[in-house]
This record gives structure tokens, C-alpha cells and sequence, in this order.
């Protein structure tokens, strides 16, 4: 990220810009100032190219060791997909022999005898045959080219789908700092986008690689077999078209690297947008929203330009040079025909043989600049992959608490010179209702994170029922609370799936029963549905006050011994704050329940009002 930039969307900040000034890009500068002589620019140049090039491999064997497990169990997919490419190839080589039999031992006046089996034909029967042969190649191609590609269609999509699953795993287990600052867009096109990149990195990219150096070493023995001198020709232009798309892989290495960045902060600004469209629109501020987003997909769109004319350069390149590969080949295979060293038949077989050798290389081409796309694509992933997750200290399982909870002397830094609270201390008794009141910033949510141990504290002890919380393991002992966030983080679907997401075992009963305590049954009776009613994503279709009560009904079906609600009667109308106020009365009965509120909160009776300034613990009422 760039100065002036946000961290969560990469866009530039409004206010404070001055002037912008485009920077001149005027060649290398050597230590003294001066420019570098052009020999020490071509040397810079190719040891760039190398070490980019070494990169590209690198992150071609860091993406193996990631995901090239996911091949393993896909063996008799992938072997059926290599015996389909092996009978291609097989077929492919032998499209020019045909021609090269009637040419010779028909069409010519001292016609050279057919080979093998075949010398006891006619030349009637040679012309059927070779227009038979004609015919079943191409079918043959045409067949097992569809087998082949139907087949590792098949193997792609159940690795593109294990690597999402595999991010998509590790994003969930990452520290909630890391979701804090990562861009919500960014992460979507790594999951979507450059997974389907990296699936040419591992799978697609290299089999066809593969393939085409398959195809270019039977090519090229078959060609020396024929005539080693025009077996040779054909490589002349070889060297120039390897370092040609060494450069051309170096570039696009670097661009791609750029456009998925801004393609990810363009996502990004998307998704903020239409998560705040109502806002947008309360403001008449669609166009200047669209504006923003415009700019910053131009960004992307540039350079999404530019990888596109570094591989159509690139392939300028290619058909140059391999045209002058085949343009020497037909001169000096036409001075051999004409001075009796070879046949027309085996110059047609030639010819046909080189544009067959050049046309991987063609491919090969394009394919290394797709792996190159592909490892800025894998890059990405791997630096999310590579990230520590969220550390689950080893411990006992957590019993069914009471529910008592003791803060002692608690202390927590968000940085150094950031201390949340200051040494707390006190206790809540076993299923009372505590308000956690202060003012914002006061350290109230500091306080249910430590207890949720999404924060760890930098001194003092946290205790339940007497035992530091430390001691037990991190899963079992946060499947002892039920927790709602300040913001209801609702799923579209329906209000049954939505309460299920606390424990999808369970029963209807426990579901209806869940349903009753937050009252949530009161409002779904007046749908036609009931508590199958589709909510709407992030349940747009219901009031405030509703959704409140779908996230209460979630956490009472926990079953949970501790409740933790942070702000649940924030935004609330009168009427709306009552009936929320008596579905967390009903759902905290028998439970230890802590509610952060930085107002009064007369409407839920609490046995005790623990009241937080500045970190500190200010006073304790009841």
C-alpha cells in the first residue's frame, strides 16, 4: 500500500492532494549518475530476465507443494486423460504420411515402392487407401482430443474446487487482525479469480506443456530420421524464441501482478457500495459512487491492456521467427529435391513435419506466458496460505460451566502506546445478568473479547468457575458461549436456517423452542412461510427489532452456559427495544449473561451494572 492510500480498499484518500507529477522513466542510472553504458543495460536486462524467470519457477514449486496433493487421488483420471493425448499425438504425426505415399508411389513417373505391407498394392488401391487414411486421422484426433479434454476438464474443476475450499479453510482460521485489515473484494478474487489461475500453474498449464513437448521430440526424431540435415534446420530460430519468451514471461509476470491488485481493490470498493447502497442513495451520491468505482477499474483495465500486448507481442514474435524457420527449410529442401538428395513426397512430409514442430512452439509460447499469469496468481495465494492461523493452545476440554467469571487485575495493549483497560478486577456471579455500561471506547467489547478469547490479555487472569481459561482447549471452551456481535450478521436464506447456524444437529422442536424464547415466533406467524420465510441477504426484508431477535433465537439454541451481547439494543424504536429487552430476558434465564450498552438499560433488569471510563473500572451497582 501506497501513502495516501486506504487499507482497506487501496484507493486513494479524498482531501489533502496537491498536484500530481508523472514520473519520466529515462533508463537505468548507474551508482554515479551517469547512465550505464548500453553493454552494462543488455547484461542488467538478461540477469533480470533470469531472475525472474527463476521466480516463476519458484513459485511454480511453492504452488506444488500447496496444492499438488489435490492430484494424488485423481491418478486414473489423469492416466486415461495421457493415454487420450499419447493416441493424439500418435495421430498427429502420422496426418502428412498419406500425401507423402500417393505423391512418391502414384503421382510420380519412377514411383519409389510403398513400404512394408503395403507393397503389394496397386495404385488404385494406394489411392483408397491413403484417402481412407485421410479420413480416420482427423476422426481419431477429433475423438480422443474431446476424451482427452472432457477427461482433465474433469480432474481442473475438482482441484479448482479443493484450493477454494483449502483458502477458504484458512482464511476462517486466520486471527481476527488479519480480517480487520484485509479488503473483503481482494480476498474474493483470490478465492475466485486467481484460483482459476493456479489451476494452470499445477494442472492444466503443464500438461499441455507437456503435451507439446511430447509432440516437438517425436516431431523432431522423426524429422532427423527423414533427412538429419533438414532435421537440424528447423532449430536455427529456437534460441531466439526461448529468450524472446523468457523476456515476454518476466513482463507479464510483473503486470498481471498489478492488474489483480487493482482488480482486487475494485472488488473490494464493489462490495463496500452495495453492502451501503441505502446510504448511497439516502445521499444522491450514486454517480459520485460510480465515478469512484470507475476510476478505479480503469486501473485495472490498463493494465489488463498491457498483459495483453505483452503476449500478443509476443506472439508477433513467435510467428516471425518460425516463419523464417519454415521459409529456410522449403529453399533448402527444394535445392535437395531438385539435386535428387530427397523426394518430393519427403519434402511435403518435411514441411508438413516443421509447421507441426513450430506450432507447440506457438503454443508453448502462450503457455508460458498463461504460467507466468499464473504464478502472480499463486503468489497471492500463498501469501494468505502461508499465513500463521489463529494460534489453539493446547488444553482441557471445557466442562458445562456454572458460570461465574472473575477478572483479575486485567490488563490489554493494542499497542504500545495503546493500553484498552487497566487492570480490572470483579466478578459476576453464576447466572446474573451483568451490564458491562460506559461510553464508547470506555473498553466494553475489549472486555467480551478477551472473554471470547478472540483477544488474549497482555496482563492479569481471566477465570470461570474458578479455573483460568488459558487452561482449556480453545474450541470447547468457546462451544460454552453463545455470542451476538453489535452488527446482526444474518445469511440470506431463510430465518430456520439462519437460527440453525448455531447447531445445525438440532431438532425442530429445539428449534421452535429457540424461536419462542426470542420471541421471533411472535413476527414469523404473521408470514405466510413462518420460519421458512426468505430473509433477503443480510435479512434486508425484516425491521431492525427482527433481526435482533433472529440473532437472540441463534444464540438460545446454542444452549450455551454464558451469553455474551454486545450492544443489542442499539438503534432500536421504543417499541422495537421492548420486545427485544423481553427476548433477552427469556433467553437468559439460568444463564450467565454479560450485555455491553453504553446507555441505560432500565428494560432488561439486570442483577448487576459493572460501569467502564477509559479502561478503568469506574463502579458497580447492584
Amino acid at each position: 500500500m501506497v501513502a495516501g492510500e486506504s487499507p482497506r480498499t487501496g484507493t486513494a484518500r479524498s482531501g489533502g492532494a496537491g498536484p500530481r507529477v508523472r514520473s519520466v522513466h529515462v533508463g537505468p542510472i548507474s551508482s554515479s549518475g551517469r547512465p550505464r553504458p548500453r553493454g552494462r543495460q543488455g547484461r542488467s536486462r538478461m540477469n533480470n530476465v533470469l531472475e525472474q524467470t527463476a521466480s516463476t519457477l519458484a513459485t511454480a514449486r511453492a504452488a506444488f507443494r500447496h496444492f499438488g496433493r489435490f492430484l494424488s487421488d485423481q491418478k486414473p483420471l489423469l492416466a486415461r486423460g495421457a493415454l487420450a493425448t499419447g493416441l493424439v499425438t500418435a495421430a498427429e504425426l502420422a496426418r502428412p504420411w498419406p500425401l507423402k505415399l500417393v505423391v512418391d508411389s502414384v503421382l510420380r513417373s519412377k514411383g519409389t515402392p510403398p513400404p512394408g505391407p503395403l507393397a503389394g498394392l496397386s495404385s488404385e488401391q494406394l489411392i483408397w487407401f491413403s484417402g481412407a487414411a485421410l479420413v480416420l486421422i482427423p476422426l481419431t484426433i477429433g475423438f480422443f482430443t474431446m476424451v482427452a479434454q472432457v477427461t482433465l476438464a474433469q480432474v481442473g474443476r475438482k482441484v479448482t474446487t479443493r484450493i477454494r475450499r483449502l483458502v477458504c479453510e484458512h482464511l476462517q482460521l486466520l486471527p481476527l487482525s488479519f480480517h480487520h485489515r484485509a479488503a473483503t473484494g481482494d480476498l474474493l478474487v483470490r478465492i475466485f479469480g486467481d484460483v482459476n489461475m493456479v489451476r494452470d500453474i499445477i494442472f492444466a498449464g503443464w500438461i499441455s506443456l507437456i503435451q507439446r513437448l511430447l509432440i516437438f521430440g517425436c516431431t523432431l526424431g522423426l524429422l532427423i530420421w527423414i533427412d538429419p540435415v533438414m532435421g537440424l534446420l528447423p532449430l536455427v530460430p529456437i534460441p531466439l524464441l526461448a529468450f524472446s519468451m523468457r523476456r515476454s514471461t518476466r513482463r507479464m509476470h510483473l503486470v498481471v501482478r498489478k492488474q489483480r491488485k487493482k482488480e482486487g481493490g475494485a472488488a473490494s470498493l464493489a462490495n463496500q457500495l452495495l453492502r451501503q447502497i441505502h446510504l448511497i442513495k439516502a445521499y444522491g451520491a450514486e454517480e459520485r459512487s460510480a465515478r469512484l468505482f470507475t476510476n478505479l477499474a480503469r486501473s485495472g483495465e490498463k493494465a489488463g491492456v498491457q498483459a495483453t500486448r505483452i503476449a500478443a507481442k509476443a506472439g508477433l514474435q513467435t510467428e516471425v521467427l518460425t516463419g523464417l524457420g519454415l521459409g529456410a527449410v522449403l529453399l533448402v529442401g527444394s535445392h535437395r529435391v531438385l539435386s535428387g538428395d530427397l523426394t518430393v513426397g519427403a519434402l511435403l512430409v518435411v514441411l508438413s513435419y516443421t509447421r507441426a514442430l513450430y506450432k507447440p512452439l506457438r503454443k508453448m509460447a502462450r503457455d508460458g506466458v498463461r504460467l507466468a499469469k499464473a504464478a502472480s496468481c499463486a503468489e497471492r495465494l500463498i501469501e494468505v496460505l502461508d499465513l500463521p492461523p489463529e494460534k489453539k493452545l493446547q488444553g482441557a476440554p471445557a466442562p458445562s460451566f456454572r458460570g461465574t467469571i472473575r477478572f483479575q487485575g486485567v490488563r490489554h495493549r493494542y499497542t504500545e502506546d495503546r493500553l484498552a483497560l487497566h487492570g480490572l478486577d470483579f466478578e459476576i456471579p453464576a447466572g446474573s445478568l451483568c451490564v458491562l455500561q460506559g461510553a464508547n471506547g470506555s473498553g466494553k467489547s475489549t472486555t467480551l473479547g478477551l472473554l471470547l478469547r478472540l483477544l488474549d490479555p497482555t496482563e492479569g487472569e481471566i477465570l470461570v468457575d474458578g479455573t483460568p481459561i488459558r487452561q482449556f482447549a480453545l474450541d470447547s471452551y468457546r462451544e460454552r458461549f453463545a455470542y451476538v456481535p453489535q452488527s446482526d450478521l444474518l445469511f440470506s436464506g431463510s430465518i430456520r436456517e439462519n437460527i440453525l447456524f448455531a447447531r445445525p444437529d438440532a431438532t425442530e422442536s429445539d428449534v421452535e423452542e429457540a424461536a419462542r424464547e426470542a420471541c421471533v415466533t411472535e413476527f414469523a406467524t404473521s408470514f405466510p412461510e413462518g420460519l421458512d420465510t426468505e430473509i433477503g441477504e443480510d435479512g434486508v426484508r425484516l425491521s431492525g427489532g427482527q433481526r435482533r431477535r433472529i440473532s437472540l433465537a441463534r444464540a438460545a439454541l446454542r444452549h450455551a452456559s454464558i451469553l455474551l451481547l454486545d450492544e443489542p439494543l442499539e438503534g432500536l424504536d421504543p417499541k422495537a427495544r421492548r420486545e427485544v429487552a423481553q427476548a433477552i430476558r427469556s433467553i437468559s434465564r439460568g444463564r450467565t449473561t454479560v450485555v455491553v450498552s453504553h446507555t441505560q438499560v432500565e428494560d432488561l433488569a439486570p442483577d448487576m451494572i459493572l460501569e467502564l471510563r477509559e479502561g478503568r473500572l469506574l463502579g458497580a451497582a447492584g
